[in-house]
C-alpha cells in the first residue's frame, strides 16, 4: 500500500510536522543564545525556513536554521534592541499621560499611538524583508515595511487579524501554542510578506532587488 503524497491530508500533516519541529529547534537555539540574545535570531531563522518551505525548496532543517541563525544574529538583535527601546519609550509615554490635560494630552496620545502603530507594522514585515534582502540596512528594511503597508493596507489588516486569530487559538488551546505558536506566526507573516513582494515586483523595488526576489523564488517571470 502506497501513500498519496500529493493529497491534502498528507500536505497538512507534513506542514504540522515541519512547524512543530521548527518550534522545538527555535526553542533550543533561543536557550542556547541565553534567551535574550537568542530569541530574535531564532525568530529570523524561523522566517528563513518558512520562506524556503513556501517556495517549495528541499533542505536540511537543522543546518539551514543554524546558518540563518548565525547570518542574521547581529541584525536580529539590533531589531530586538529597537523593540525593547521603543516599547520602553511607549510605556513611559502612556504612563505619563495621566499627568497632562488639554492639548498636551492629545499631542502625546496621538504621537505615541502613531509610533505604536508604525512599530507593529514594521514588526509584521521586517523579518520577512530581512530574509529576502539580507544585505540591506535595517533602516532601509524599516522604510520598505512602511511602504508595503501603505501600498497594501487591506493586506496588512488581514495579516494582523490572521496573527491575532492564531494567537487566540493558541491561548484557548495551550498545546497548540506550545507546538506551533512561534513557527505558525512566522509562517503566516512570511506568507503575507511574500504575497506583497510578489505584487510589488519591480514597481517600487530596484532591479537588483527584483533579481534577488526571482533567485529566491519569491517572484517569477523574465
Amino acid at each position: 500500500m502506497q501513500f498519496d503524497t500529493s493529497g491534502g491530508i498528507f500536505k497538512i500533516c507534513e506542514w504540522l510536522y515541519r512547524l512543530a519541529l521548527l518550534q522545538i529547534i527555535a526553542i533550543i537555539f533561543t536557550l542556547a543564545g541565553g534567551i535574550i540574545f537568542g530569541i530574535f535570531p531564532a525568530i529570523t531563522a524561523m522566517f528563513a525556513l518558512n520562506s524556503k518551505w513556501l517556495a517549495q525548496e528541499d533542505f536540511s532543517i537543522t543546518k539551514t536554521f543554524w546558518e540563518a541563525f548565525k547570518q542574521h544574529f547581529v541584525k536580529s538583535n539590533v531589531v530586538g534592541l529597537a523593540v525593547l527601546l521603543t516599547g520602553t519609550a511607549l510605556y513611559i509615554d502612556f504612563a505619563l499621560l495621566q499627568n497632562f490635560s488639554g492639548i498636551f494630552y492629545y499631542l502625546i496620545l496621538s504621537s505615541s499611538a502613531t509610533v505604536f502603530v508604525l512599530s507593529i507594522i514594521v514588526l509584521l514585515y521586517v523579518f520577512g524583508l530581512m530574509i529576502t534582502f539580507p544585505d540591506s540596512r535595517l533602516i532601509d528594511l524599516i522604510k520598505r515595511a512602511i511602504q508595503i503597508s501603505t501600498l497594501f493596507p487591506l493586506q496588512t489588516v488581514w495579516m494582523g487579524l490572521s496573527l491575532i486569530s492564531f494567537l487566540f487559538i493558541c491561548w484557548v488551546i495551550p498545546g497548540i501554542g506550545f507546538l506551533f505558536m512561534g513557527s505558525g506566526l512566522s509562517c503566516i507573516a512570511m506568507y503575507f510578506s511574500r504575497f506583497a513582494l510578489t505584487r510589488i515586483e519591480s514597481i517600487m523595488i530596484p532591479t537588483a532587488h527584483t533579481s534577488i526576489l526571482k533567485e529566491r523564488g519569491v517572484i517569477h517571470g523574465k
